[in-house]
């Protein structure tokens, strides 16, 4: 009677009756004596998991897959040698687990975030039971860390907000200390998460581990430069003088220091000044400095250097405009004034004609930098005239209507780059110069192209053409 039924399942499963086929396994471990047959699980399992491909019969059973998993993890149980499975190579559990994973990639691709979390997390349940096992198939086998699974696990548990889930797999990885550029997110979702619930404790350790492993990124430093209130400046100060020796090389957060202590300074009308302007002006030197130091070819810390040097410039011919009297002790003072203002003027020149410098081979601008290109003559030329060099001082006059001449850099043109296209198209495109190109492995490629001013990485193969773009992560 036993044989009879399996080979009466088997003809069903061949036909495609898998409506009689279910029928009649599902009859057969009704009855009590049969549920401790091997056979008749693996059989349930075979049925339901057809059932769960069969767009005619999937109906039948909504939850087959799981169903048919169930089934077999019974029939494991009760027999312990596996002679069908093992004669298969374990070959429905793999199918199974494709089943879940196909379906989680298809329900992220349609934006049904939930579907593709459970069927993520069944993929993963199955893998586990498959790796427990020992298994492979025809020299296949999982991975002991999943790191693709795994993400894609979290990622669609972030897209569903379900942040609390999220987090438990986004550390799987971080715990790891697994990296690259495509597990940023990993490690700035998981701080993000614990910045919002106020768990300092856990949000250092994974501050500290991303800055660790992704030290060029800004968002370690601007999260923590958030614990402060911005508009109590003097906490600021303090917060971001206690951040210096933490991120040591990291450009951005000087210049926005350097930026926040010129506001708060030279950038008021001196009679706006606060009481402890002159306290504070040699510390945007100083992070201005370091901050050039780190990156030489951004031509902002300069613009800013210099900036501040021409306030403090026409500061200094403001005091000595004051001194009214004719005493040899007020032209003594006099001279000594205007001696410290050329020396000041001497300093606007140097950073000035840096950040000219770097303006003016670039072949084309962005509509700030244009801005701060006609800053930076109109320094030169002051600075020049105050030294009474009056032939430098008209080159940078002239200079400075023919500066809006250069042709405009457009962000978005950064979107007509395309996966296949030569290097020559890439340059015909984006005006600008690429910030570096340097050899790399990742995705494929050979080269890789970095683009500042657009925040674009460009990935170029073997034979010099586009296989990869990504954006600049700061």
């Amino acid at each position: 009677m036993f044989a009879q039924t399996i080979e009466e399942i088997e003809a069903q499963v061949g036909k495609g009756e898998l409506d009689k086929a279910k029928a009649t396994v599902d009859a057969f471990l009704a009855k009590e004596k049969n549920q401790t047959k091997s056979d008749g699980w693996w059989y349930k399992g075979l049925v339901y998991n057809e059932i769960a491909k069969s767009e005619k019969y999937k109906s039948l059973a909504p939850d087959g897959r799981m169903e048919a998993f169930n089934a077999f993890k019974k029939y494991y149980e009760i027999d312990p040698k596996a002679v069908r499975g093992t004669l298969e190579q374990h070959v429905r559990l793999f199918d199974i687990y494709n089943g879940y994973f196909e379906m989680g990639v298809t329900n992220f691709g349609g934006t049904k975030f939930d579907d593709a979390l459970t069927n993520f997390k069944n993929a993963l349940m199955v893998e586990e039971f498959i790796s427990g096992k020992g298994y492979e198939y025809n020299g296949f086998k999982f991975p002991v860390f999943d790191t693709t699974l795994i993400q894609n696990i979290a990622l669609s548990a972030y897209k569903a907000n379900k942040l609390d889930e999220a987090v438990i797999y986004n550390k799987k990885i971080a715990d790891r200390r697994i990296s690259g550029e495509s597990f940023l997110d990993v490690y700035l979702l998981i701080v993000e998460y614990y910045h919002n619930k106020k768990d300092l404790a856990n949000r250092e350790k994974y501050l500290n581990l991303g800055n660790e492993l992704y030290p060029e990124n800004n968002y370690w430093f601007q999260t923590e430069v958030e614990d402060v209130d911005e508009n109590d400046k003097k906490a600021l100060f303090a917060q971001y003088e206690k951040l210096l020796p933490k991120y040591p090389g990291n450009y951005t957060m000087r210049y926005n220091y350097g930026v926040e202590l010129y506001n708060y300074s030279l950038a008021k009308e001196k009679s706006e000044r606060p009481a402890d302007y002159k306290t504070v002006v040699p510390k945007i030197e100083t992070v201005l400095k370091q901050a050039i130091a780190i990156n030489k070819n951004n031509p902002e810390s300069k613009v800013l250097l210099a900036r501040s040097y021409y306030n403090l410039l026409y500061d200094l011919d403001d005091q000595r405009s004051a001194i009214k009297g004719t005493t040899p002790a007020d032209q003594k003072r006099k001279d000594s004034i205007k001696l410290k203002a050329t020396v000041m003027a001497d300093q606007v020149i140097q950073q000035a004609q840096d950040a000219y410098d770097l303006y003016d081979k670039r072949p084309c601008l962005k509509g700030s930098e244009k801005a701060n290109f006609r800053s930076v003559a109109d320094f030169l030329s002051a600075a020049y005239e105050y030294k009474g060099d009056k032939v430098k001082t008209e080159v940078y006059e002239k200079r400075k209507p023919t500066i809006d001449q250069v042709p405009t850099l457009v962000s978005s043109d950064a979107k007509k780059i395309k996966d296949g296209m030569t290097k020559a198209e890439v340059k015909a495109i984006l005006c600008d110069l690429a910030t570096s190109m340097t050899p790399t492995t990742a995705y494929g490629s050979t080269e890789l192209w970095s683009y500042d001013s657009y925040k674009l990485n460009i990935y170029f193969d073997k034979d010099g053409k586009v296989s990869n773009i990504t954006s600049i992560r700061q």
